[in-house]
């Protein structure tokens, strides 16, 4: 059975909460706590003191959500191929461009079943199109397609 990573560390956090966690509460709001009639709008003060593990751990967790939160925009496609040399051809077309375009991105993935060259990071076709018309005589074929970007 899977079970996602996210349900799996939720679980676990809050089975392991009471252990690794130690509440201490103001002794003003225990009293009123106990007490038979309490004024509702009395503000209680609760500090939670974690370990400096679970403090990594949770910052960690933090960062992974961060990185795995995805941008779709704009890449413009200049190289796809198959068979055996496709990889070397792939990353030959790269190198090619960047010799031209060194202050552009471009990257080489696996797009089953081709191998292809994509350039930039584009959030909206306008700013693709842009550079697409620049590049288009030396690369004919090329067009723009919508992939994953990184954001800067």
């Amino acid at each position: 059975m899977f079970i996602p990573f996210k349900h799996l560390f939720s679980g676990l956090l809050m089975l392991g909460t009471p252990l690794l966690l130690q509440a201490q509460s103001d002794s003003s709001y225990s009293t009123q706590a106990n007490a038979s009639t309490t004024d509702s709008n009395t503000a209680a003060m609760v500090s939670i003191r974690m370990e400096p593990e679970l403090e990594r751990y949770i910052s960690l967790m933090d960062s992974l959500d961060v990185e795995q939160q995805k941008t779709f925009g704009y890449r413009i496609q200049i190289f796809s191929s198959s068979g055996p040399t496709a990889k070397k051809d792939a990353l030959k077309s790269q190198s090619e461009f960047l010799k031209l375009y060194s202050e552009h991105s471009a990257y080489t993935a696996w797009d089953y079943p081709n191998w292809v060259v994509r350039l930039g990071d584009y959030r909206n076709h306008l700013e693709a199109q842009e550079f697409h018309d620049e590049i288009k005589t030396i690369y004919p074929a090329s067009f723009i397609v919508k992939d994953e970007i990184k954001m800067d």
